[in-house]
């Protein structure tokens, strides 16, 4: 028996079966077929080695009967869940992925915190003024030169920190779609 005749009846036989499956369970057979003819058989030699096509698609339907594929898709999906949890605790925790962050935005806020400071100076010299009743242009000047440098860093950390929110957000979608299956 050829190929096109071991499919036909196999096609045939499989018409109870959802057409997804039938497709499924066509295409196996046509790559058997495919890797047969590259490796020097012919195709009788083939359907021979594969079987009684009415044999199979008895088979392949007592198997759908059996497992259909809700039930199967259902414990696939969670074990694939349990062990995408897994392996991104691993990635998270034990790589130090989220420590790494951790210590990202607490030097960001760090930084912060400091150009907040930075910009201030000049109320902190004045403050100074008003305590000791000792005027030092120098230090008037050095506190206005601090608080430019407090408004370009200032500048930076939002820059800094809306780029950060956004890697942040963007791995934790990415973390979010790994635990539900998608890529």
């Amino acid at each position: 028996m050829n190929k096109d005749q071991f499919l036909t009846i196999l096609r045939k036989e499989l018409k109870s079966m959802p057409i997804k499956e039938q497709n499924e369970l066509l295409e196996d057979y046509e790559t058997h077929f495919a890797f047969g003819v590259q490796a020097g058989k012919t195709e009788e030699e083939i359907s021979l080695e594969l079987g009684n096509p009415l044999e199979l698609a008895q088979e392949a339907r007592e198997e759908y009967l059996r497992n259909p594929p809700s039930k199967i898709k259902k414990s696939e999906s969670a074990t694939r869940t349990v062990f995408a949890i897994i392996g991104l605790f691993f990635l998270n925790f034990v790589f130090a992925v989220v420590p790494l962050a951790l210590s990202i935005w607490v030097t960001w806020l760090s930084l912060s915190l400091s150009a907040a400071i930075m910009v201030i100076a000049p109320v902190l010299v004045l403050f100074n003024f008003t305590i000791t009743s000792q005027f030092i242009p120098g230090q008037l000047f050095a506190a206005l030169a601090i608080s430019g440098l407090g408004l370009l860093l200032c500048a930076a950390c939002i820059y800094l920190g809306k780029m950060l929110l956004s890697i942040t957000k963007s791995y934790y979608h990415w973390n979010v779609r790994v635990i539900k299956g998608g890529k």
